[in-house]
This record gives structure tokens, sequence and C-alpha cells, in this order.
């Protein structure tokens, strides 16, 4: 047996094949309905997905990625105006502030709780030390390439990191995207 050779890592590896899959369609159907906004923001949500927000013509839009293993599929939500509230997060740090495993990290920074057309709210958080980030323009857009990505990638993974010190510069960028 190879050392990186489980059942864990055989699934892991088939969860990210599926939702490359699932990714490249999701892409290919947007390509053929001619969606191409000129930027996109992107946040990690708390399942182990994502989600970005764009304007599309006169649209602003919501896209929904499924969480990993999950059998969902990507979803698009095309709204006239986000309805949304922002609300504040601010978590002391606690025991050790995380140093070692010991205690809890801070976490500063705002959830965007986003109203669906069917009435359930979708938070996209923005929380250092929680959370990653990205704004990218289409040709850079890692969601929206039609040909498959090298291996099984995740487009969670081009997300980068929000820290405590990068929150200021997140939340400026995000508040192109939700308007007050």
């Amino acid at each position: 047996m190879a050392l990186f050779d489980s059942h864990e890592e055989r699934q892991r590896k088939a969860n990210l094949k599926k939702l490359e899959d699932k990714r490249v369609a999701f892409a290919q159907r947007l390509a053929r309905e001619g969606f191409a906004p000129e930027r996109m923001l992107f946040a990690q949500t708390m399942n182990g997905g994502y989600a970005a927000v764009c304007r599309d013509g006169e649209k602003q839009c919501l896209i929904i990625s499924p969480s990993f293993g999950s059998d969902e599929d990507f979803a698009l939500e095309r709204y006239d105006a986000l309805q949304y509230r922002v609300e504040q997060v601010d978590v002391k740090p606690e025991g050790m502030g995380g140093i070692f495993g010991f205690g809890k990290k801070a976490e500063v920074g705002v959830e965007y709780v986003i109203t669906r057309a069917d009435g359930s709210e979708f938070r996209m958080p923005f929380v250092g030390g929680r959370n990653g980030w990205l704004e990218c323009t289409l040709a850079k857009n890692p969601l929206l390439k039609t040909q498959r990505r090298r291996g099984d990638a995740n487009v969670a993974w081009d997300l980068k990191p929000l820290d405590l010190g990068s929150v200021k510069a997140a939340l400026k960028v995000a508040a192109r995207y939700f308007p007050e």
C-alpha cells in the first residue's frame, strides 16, 4: 500500500474530480448563454464552498458553489438589485489565541446576509481569520474557464486567505459590489 493510498484519500480525489466536472459543465453553460462579467468577487463560505457576486448587464448576480463532497450543483441567481444586510463580526481571541491549538483566534470583518428569491438567507463572509476571498477580471476568472484545470483543482484554492490585516482592503473592494 502506498503512503497516500487510503480510502479517505481516494474519496477526496473522487470528490475533487466530481466538483471540477460540475464546474466545467457550469462554465460551458454560462459561456453558451453569453455570461461574461468584467469582474467578480469571490468569498469562501462556511460549508467548504464559495460564493461570487458580479454584475452582468443590468442584473446583479449571485453564484453559489456546491459544498465539497455534496450532490448539489452550482447556482446562478440574477437580481435587479441584491437585497442584503450587513452584520459585523468581532470575535475576541480566547486562551492563547489559537497558538499551538489552544484557545480561539480572533475574527474581524462583516458578513453580507443576502436574501434570496425563495426568501432564504445566504451568508457571504469577509472575516479575517476565518475565510478567503478573491476579486478577478474575466480573463483571470477561475470559475468561468471552460477547459478542465490541471489535476482535480478546486476554485476555493485560488482564494487568498483573509487575515486581520487585509480585512479593510477586502471590504473596500466588496463595497463596489454591495453599495450602501
